[in-house]
C-alpha cells in the first residue's frame, strides 16, 4: 500500500511595493504566533503582475494597493493610510500646520535647487524620496505612518489640508482554489485591520 505524506500548509503571499506598513507586520506576526506550522513565502510582486499570478496560481493571496473589479478574485480592503508632506526639519514651511497640494507648488519652494531644475520627480521607493528630502533638495508625499517612522533620518511632516489624500491596502485572493491556510490567513487580516 503506498504510503502518502501530506505537504505542510504553506501560503505564497504576493506583496506590492508600496504596501508595507507597521498593520502588515502585525498581521504576519499574529499569524506566525497563531499558526507557526504554515510556511509563509513573502514575495514582492510588480502590482500588474499580481492579478494574473492570482489566476495562474503562483500566489495564495495578495496584499495590493489596487482594488480589482475582476469576477474571478476576491478583494478585500483592509486599511487605510493617510497621506502627508515629508519635508527637512529645517524646512521653510514648518511654520504651517497643514498643507494644500498648491502649497507645495508655490514660490516658497523656489529657492530648492531640484524644483528650480523640475518642479515635481518620482520615486521608485520611499529611501529615496526621504534621502532626497532629508538632504534638503525637496519635499515628498507618502503615508504618514512612514513619514513618522523615518523622523530619525531628518524628516519633519505635515498634514495635507485638502484632502483626504489616502492610500488603501487591499487583501487579493481567487475565489476559488482558496486553501484553508490562506482562509485563515483572510480573518487573521480582517481581525488586524479591524483591531488597529
Amino acid at each position: 500500500m503506498p504510503t502518502v505524506i501530506s505537504q505542510p500548509p504553506h501560503l505564497r503571499l504576493a506583496i506590492a511595493p508600496g504596501v508595507t506598513s507597521s498593520r502588515l507586520s502585525d498581521l504576519l506576526a499574529l499569524q506566525r504566533a497563531e499558526e507557526p506550522e504554515v510556511t509563509i513565502a513573502l514575495l514582492e510582486v510588480r502590482g500588474d503582475e499580481i492579478l494574473a499570478g492570482l489566476k495562474d496560481g503562483h500566489y495564495d493571496a495578495a496584499m495590493s494597493l489596487q482594488g480589482a473589479t475582476d469576477s474571478a478574485l476576491h478583494t478585500q480592503p483592509l486599511w487605510i493610510e493617510h497621506m502627508a508632506v515629508a519635508m527637512p526639519l529645517r524646512s521653510s514651511l514648518m511654520d504651517h500646520a497643514k498643507l494644500a497640494i498648491a502649497d507645495l507648488l508655490d514660490q516658497r519652494l523656489s529657492s530648492l535647487p531640484a524644483v528650480r531644475q523640475q518642479s515635481t520627480q518620482y520615486v521608485a521607493s520611499f529611501e529615496m524620496l526621504a534621502l532626497k528630502v532629508a538632504a534638503g533638495y525637496g519635499v515628498g508625499i507618502s503615508t504618514q505612518s512612514r513619514i513618522e517612522r523615518a523622523h530619525g533620518w531628518g524628516l519633519s511632516m505635515r498634514s495635507l489640508a485638502d484632502g483626504p489624500y489616502e492610500v488603501v491596502t487591499y487583501l487579493q485572493r481567487p475565489y476559488v482554489q482558496a486553501t484553508p491556510a490562506t482562509e485563515r490567513f483572510e480573518r487573521r487580516a480582517l481581525q488586524v485591520a479591524v483591531t488597529i
